[in-house]
């Protein structure tokens, strides 16, 4: 019998396909991103709807994930998902930092994104450059998938039409873009960083 307990396993499995694996990963992580996602969102029926978004985004993604941490991953992704809400419906800049402050545990990372802190505005900036170089170090026809998926927020049936290529070579081109972030990310940047530019991939 799998171990679905042993993060590496279960990861295999679920990119294999393997919806009990995946049922296993919502059922665990459900209750606690539920709860977490309540700190930014109070509409219940909006969460439940972050929350499977969320989860789906996932399993669409699932085969261009390698030696990512499930729980860190999840948590980046409910908390994008939060924050363009909460962007939506343009009311981010009424958080107060007293606020945020009470927050801690290992969670406490993921509401980086709240934090005005010019040290985190300097880091912010200099990601963003960062980005841009990765996105123009691309070979030109990965390039040009990955801007139509995750600026234009494309399928990626819609990209194959558009660019008269497979669906298979799209996901391909985009696998090849998230390698590209890896690498560039992965060793030069703390964890929590490299999790939060993963997170930013997946999301659409």
């Amino acid at each position: 019998m799998i171990n679905f307990a042993d993060e590496k396993a279960l990861l295999n499995e679920i990119k294999a396909g393997n919806q009990d694996a995946f049922k296993f990963l919502f059922d665990s992580y459900y209750p606690r991103l539920r709860g977490y996602a309540s700190r930014f969102v109070q509409d219940e029926e909006t969460i439940r709807d972050i929350l499977q978004e969320s989860f789906l985004k996932f399993w669409e993604k699932r085969l261009y994930l390698n030696n990512i941490s499930l729980s860190s991953l999840l948590f980046a992704m409910v908390r994008n998902a939060c924050l363009n809400y909460l962007k939506h419906l343009q009311i981010v800049e009424q958080y107060s930092l007293d606020y945020l402050e009470k927050v801690g545990g290992q969670e406490e990372l993921y509401y980086a994104d709240f934090n005005l802190d010019p040290e985190y505005s300097l880091l912010y900036k200099e990601l963003q450059e960062q980005i841009t170089l990765v996105i123009n170090s691309l070979p030109p026809r990965c390039r040009e998938v990955f801007l139509l998926s995750r600026l234009k927020k494309m399928k990626n049936r819609e990209i194959s039409e558009i660019l008269h290529i497979s669906s298979t070579a799209v996901e391909k081109h985009i696998a090849k873009a998230l390698s590209y972030f890896s690498k560039h990310f992965k060793d030069k940047y703390p964890l929590d960083i490299y999790i939060a530019i993963l997170a930013w991939i997946l999301w659409e």
